[in-house]
């Protein structure tokens, strides 16, 4: 028989809620709770309206982030918020940026940034340079 697998399940990703209503945030059983299970975590967190992705962030502290967009500029454009504890925080801007390029959440204004280095357009210009006509469709698609 093979060796066994040892699974890296959880070691990133501590804990997850489902999509929570805005309005726990205002009773004081849930804050003190939601506090506790937030002490200590960093992480990324999504705001809902209408079940319809508003919002994602990422932050060293969980609940008073969010906490704090009841009162900001995002203040009235959310009803649902969602939690994902992380416990290696040196890799949040990367998740983050991972996740504002695959959606476009529209309360978000910034999507982050990928090394140039690791620019896999760079890479197929290139070969478009060398190939010339012969790619009209994949030159029209790294124009956008």
């Amino acid at each position: 028989m093979g060796k066994r697998h040892k699974s890296n399940k959880g070691k990133l990703i501590k804990g997850m809620t489902k999509k929570l209503p805005r309005e726990i945030l205002s009773d004081p059983n849930f804050i003190k709770k939601l506090k506790e299970l937030m002490r200590g975590y960093g992480g990324v967190y999504a705001l809902y309206n209408k079940d319809k992705l508003y919002y994602v962030g990422l932050t060293k502290d969980l609940f008073g982030r969010i906490y704090w967009h009841q009162k900001d500029r995002h203040a009235n454009k959310w009803d649902k918020f969602m939690i994902f504890r992380i416990k290696k925080i040196d890799y949040l801007k990367d998740i983050e940026t991972i996740m504002h390029h695959i959606f476009r959440a529209r309360g978000n204004r910034v999507s982050g940034r990928v090394p140039i280095d690791s620019d896999f357009s760079r890479i197929l210009r290139d070969i478009l340079i060398e190939r010339g006509k012969e790619y009209k469709k994949l030159r029209r698609v790294l124009e956008k």
